[in-house]
């Protein structure tokens, strides 16, 4: 009994080592239009500075000193950025420098929006692969598929993620996991990516998924890089017994069943999950009753963790280019 507590009591920190927010202090504000939409690395801005659509025009990127509470803080924005396509042009030249200086390997294509928050008027895009160095927000659905044994017990299909991943190869996620490109919906991109990475028909998805809520974590890298908030939309499906999804696009490399004995044990003390999805796992395990008050002690301060704030960096005063929305 007392080894079972000292697992039940360990979960809360194996979630509290996602939150990125310890690594804050290395970060100023990300400004665009006067408002705050992320954050970067101090040792960034050096670089970022210098970058500009065209010769022509002059620097795009600058950093301001402001006052926030009688301090003064730095914060990063941008500057002559009349449109949404000059915004837009500048992250794509500020996506090529990080590819020049080596801190992303390539373009992804998909393009994520940079706006001040989730369901708020888009300011500009970015590349995927670049959106984490200006702390955008990630959004990012999740489907788990879940079995009901012929004994009444919980099982659910995970997928391990191809070893050519440039991110967390071989690691575990849940059965169906991507991010959300500029001008699709939620659900939209539930169906589209269980068809592409786990080759289930888009009409069992449509029928059968069920939206469970949204998770939220200010996430990062381990060495303190990426800072950004990241958002975790949960949907559940329960499916037959003779239900088996196969690798479809070369994203998965093989799904397996799991006990939730084994997921939580997972969660508490392994390694194979991706370290974030410990959040989407330790989700599923509450709502389907796995993990209980009476088994959790620290139930309440876990599901605060899996549901934080945006760290919204100190900006007062930033420069507002006073950019049109066009």
């Amino acid at each position: 009994m007392d080894k079972e507590l000292s697992l039940q009591k360990d979960l809360f920190s194996r979630i509290k080592e996602l939150d990125g927010t310890r690594h804050a202090h290395l970060y100023v504000a990300f400004v665009v239009c006067g408002v705050c939409v992320g954050q970067v690395l101090q040792c960034y801005t050096d670089m970022l500075i210098t970058c500009r659509i065209n010769r022509e025009n002059p620097t795009c990127f600058q950093l301001i000193d402001c006052k926030d509470d009688n301090c003064t803080t730095h914060v990063l924005a941008i500057i002559n950025d009349k449109t949404t396509e000059d915004r837009n042009m500048l992250m794509n030249e500020a996506t090529n420098i990080l590819v020049r200086c080596g801190l992303i390997p390539k373009k992804h294509g998909e393009l994520f929006s940079v706006s001040r928050g989730w369901c708020e008027d888009s300011l500009c895009v970015v590349d995927r692969n670049a959106a984490p160095f200006f702390g955008v927000t990630s959004v990012g659905v999740h489907l788990n598929c879940f079995v009901r044994t012929e004994h009444g017990n919980v099982e659910v299909w995970m997928a391990r993620r191809a070893s050519t991943k440039s991110k967390y190869p071989s690691k575990w996620d849940p059965t169906v996991a991507g991010g959300l490109p500029v001008g699709m919906g939620l659900f939209e991109n539930v169906i589209k990516e269980a068809e592409e990475e786990a080759g289930i028909p888009n009409t069992m998805v449509t029928i059968g998924a069920k939206s469970a809520g949204v998770l939220s974590q200010m996430t990062c890298c381990s060495d303190g890089s990426c800072l950004k908030q990241s958002l975790y939309f949960i949907w559940d499906m329960e499916v037959d017994k003779d239900f088996i999804p196969h690798p479809a696009d070369g994203e998965v490399d093989k799904f397996e069943r799991w006990s939730v004995e084994t997921l939580e044990s997972e969660v508490r003390q392994g390694e194979r999950l991706r370290p974030a999805m410990r959040l989407v796992a330790t989700d599923f395990l509450i709502r389907h009753g796995v993990i209980t008050p009476d088994r959790e002690p620290q139930l309440v301060k876990i599901q605060s963790a899996m549901h934080q704030d945006r760290y919204i960096f100190p900006h007062k005063g930033a420069i507002d280019s006073g950019a049109s929305e066009n």
